[in-house]
């Protein structure tokens, strides 16, 4: 919960997520320990949108795409 209050400060300071389509919509990832947590800045609104929480060993493309 501390890394995702952490957003509140600079969201974008995390890489985004480079597959597609997730890169053209601007999911970025934050790694904590070993899980992932795939997130959306919205700038406008000056707010983080959290997509998903995985656990990183996981195909994370393979289980973004069937959910």
């Amino acid at each position: 919960m501390n890394a995702i209050r952490s957003l509140d400060e600079m969201p974008m300071r995390f890489r985004q997520y480079e597959n597609e389509p997730w890169f053209s919509q601007g999911v970025r990832i934050l790694s904590v320990g070993r899980n992932v947590i795939f997130y959306l800045p919205q700038e406008d609104r000056r707010a983080v949108s959290i997509m998903r929480i995985m656990y990183g060993d996981r195909d994370l493309t393979k289980q973004l795409s069937e959910t």
